[in-house]
């Protein structure tokens, strides 16, 4: 249990409980998560629903990712002085907000209009919460407590979108957001009530020093790498329904254990990436990056074999989601000088990702693919992921 405090911070600043703290903050980043995640699992109903094609109703995956990109650094340099107790509020406002406002959407105009305002808080709120995480605790534990707080994410994928994928099939998508809107109104209290003692009252340093980091080559190739990598895996995952019951002939009603499947792998990979990440950081990617190559590549194989396709979801969780980790060190790592902005840069990394690979996945189906191609795209994204991280070496030692 991490129950350590930094010894230079004021008596009076420190929570009665980190643990307790920490674990709120997991659990918003799990209500971000899954609501980031679930267009993916209600695909088809929201499609059939507001009367557009799979592939027009899986840019609203796009629209969240690019707002998430654009908007999330802009959002944190406007708020860097901003104090945190009334920016959690505020972030999380919009984010119920945005749900609600989904939940209710009439058409498919209005349903991309609340995806922005749902998405426009995703990265600032996540960097908060890392950063506030880690003030609980003295340096030897951050790393640890790091790893806690983006479960959160994991169990969006384990737990969060098949759930909200259950709700969905049984009272209608849009229930499915009006409940994570009540969640987080819930989760939200509790992390203000855990943290408004612990909250720095804003954040310290240049903003002019914050935006240089967009400008490192280092920072670059990994923004790059990130956008790539994860592109590989959301050109499938976005479509992950249709793919299931149109390419797979799996039954509608068993998309959801197929989902509960990819989660567990998702957490598996993570947990491993993590782990192996701190022994051999490039290393391990490329390990992580032609995992993802040849699952993708298996899977536009075999993937129209029902039973391969529910078991070989494990797989390819496992490894797109090994990437993640060491990603995410190398992205903060080359971005060690900007504290403020390197968390948000490291989650706009991940929702370009998003944004590409469910564009590219649209325009593969548009052209007339049927959605078995995506995995073989996917597996190209990837190569070329694993050619970028070498060049991205080479010139490295080449500078040095």
């Amino acid at each position: 249990m991490v129950t350590e405090t930094r010894l230079s911070e004021p008596a009076a600043t420190r929570p009665t409980n980190a643990n307790v703290a920490i674990l709120w903050m997991l659990l918003a980043v799990f209500g971000v998560g899954t609501v980031e995640y679930l267009v993916a699992g209600v695909l088809p109903d929201i499609s059939s629903d507001v009367a557009v094609s799979n592939s027009t109703a899986g840019l609203l995956v796009t629209i969240y990712a690019v707002t998430v990109v654009i908007g999330g650094p802009l959002l944190t340099i406007v708020t860097t002085r901003v104090p945190r107790t009334p920016l959690i509020a505020a972030l999380m406002a919009l984010f119920i907000v945005g749900n609600i406002g989904t939940a209710l959407a009439p058409n498919f105009a209005t349903l991309a209009v609340f995806r922005v305002i749902t998405a426009l808080p995703h990265a600032t709120f996540f960097a908060l919460c890392l950063v506030l995480a880690t003030s609980l605790v003295a340096p030897e534990f951050q790393g640890r407590v790091i790893a806690r707080v983006t479960l959160g994410l994991n169990l969006a994928t384990v737990l969060g979108v098949p759930l909200g994928t259950l709700i969905g099939t049984q009272l209608g998508w849009r229930w499915s957001f009006a409940i994570i809107a009540i969640f987080q109104l819930v989760v939200t209290a509790a992390l203000i009530v855990s943290t408004r003692r612990a909250a720095p009252s804003h954040q310290t340093g240049s903003v002019t020093s914050e935006l240089g980091v967009f400008t490192r080559g280092p920072v670059l190739w990994a923004i790059g790498l990130t956008a790539l990598s994860q592109a590989a895996l959301f050109v499938v995952f976005t479509y992950i329904a249709p793919y299931l019951t149109d390419h797979a002939a799996i039954s509608a009603s068993t998309v959801t254990i197929v989902l509960f499947v990819f989660g567990v792998g998702s957490v598996v990979g993570n947990q491993l990436g993590g782990h192996f990440a701190d022994k051999a950081l490039d290393k391990t990617l490329y390990v992580a990056l032609t995992a993802l190559a040849a699952a993708l590549l298996v899977l536009f194989l075999f993937g129209g074999t029902p039973w391969f396709a529910f078991a070989w979801m494990f797989v390819l969780g496992a490894a797109g989601f090994s990437i993640i980790p060491p990603l995410a060190s190398k992205l903060i790592g080359a971005a060690s000088e900007a504290p403020h902005l390197a968390a948000t840069v490291n989650i706009a990394g991940f929702q370009l990702a998003n944004a590409a690979g469910a564009w590219i996945g649209s325009i593969a189906l548009s052209g007339g693919n049927s959605v078995g191609i995506l995995p073989a795209i996917g597996a190209v994204l990837a190569v070329a992921a694993v050619g970028l991280l070498f060049l991205s070496r080479r010139t490295a030692r080449v500078a040095a």
